[in-house]
């Protein structure tokens, strides 16, 4: 399994995190397919921006477009990158359009998949830990479970704009963990978890913090391995 987690593309597009994927797909990976369900503005403004990023990697970029024959196209491609949005809309795309199963399937035999904010969550167990609002009202949140941890992107300790005793992510993660066992991995902006054969890393310019269950949430710098009892006790 290869899994490169991103909290966020960033601005320019991918540019804190070019250098990663390209190291990531390798030269092996010539065609890549972007999946676009997450926005809910317009899907082929979105793949034009993602494709300008990618097509730098000296790749072909194709459109895995969760209404136009998407099992095909996935067939075709050699990496998969999903980018952010809403995350519910997200699994509410895939799931209808037959692409859980087919990415999950194509992840386990080496297809390498990356995943930016909403994409980075559709990677866990579920997407509880999303930062985004049930806004399509989806009643069922298994995700694609290519790692064995929770991902809370966009991660912020805390904010000196909040009033003191304000909920913090921590209390939403603790809250969470009141009746799910696995680890949450909270990432910081610019910041990136590469999963891959079992071990999990942390990249970029800043850091990722664990949650378990029953221990102290721990903060990871970047060339740092993240712990290996991640999955539910």
């Amino acid at each position: 399994m290869r899994v490169l987690l991103i909290s966020n593309s960033g601005r320019p597009y991918l540019g804190h995190c070019r250098g990663a994927l390209g190291d990531f797909f390798g030269a092996s990976v010539r065609r890549i397919g972007f999946i676009s369900a997450a926005t809910l503005a317009d899907p082929e403004h979105y793949f034009s921006r993602a494709k300008d990023g990618l097509q730098s990697l000296g790749v072909e970029v194709e459109h895995v477009h969760w209404e136009r024959q998407p099992l095909k196209t996935l067939d075709r491609v050699d990496a998969l990158f999903v980018g952010g949005g809403n995350t519910y809309a997200l699994l509410d795309r895939v799931r209808s359009s037959g692409l859980v199963d087919a990415i999950r399937e194509r992840s386990r035999t080496g297809m390498p998949y990356a995943g930016a904010s909403a994409g980075a969550n559709l990677a866990g167990p579920t997407i509880l830990t999303t930062n985004d609002w049930n806004i399509v009202a989806l009643s069922a949140f298994g995700a694609l479970h290519l790692v064995p941890f929770n991902i809370n992107p966009h991660y912020k300790e805390s904010d000196p704009t909040m009033a003191p005793g304000s909920e913090t992510r921590d209390d939403r993660i603790r809250e969470y963990h009141v009746r799910n066992k696995n680890a949450v991995v909270a990432i910081e902006e610019e910041t990136m978890v590469r999963f891959v054969d079992g071990v999990a890393t942390v990249l970029g310019r800043r850091r990722a913090k664990v949650f378990r269950v029953g221990k102290e949430p721990a903060w990871f710098s970047a060339g740092e391995p993240l712990p290996l009892d991640m999955g539910a006790p």
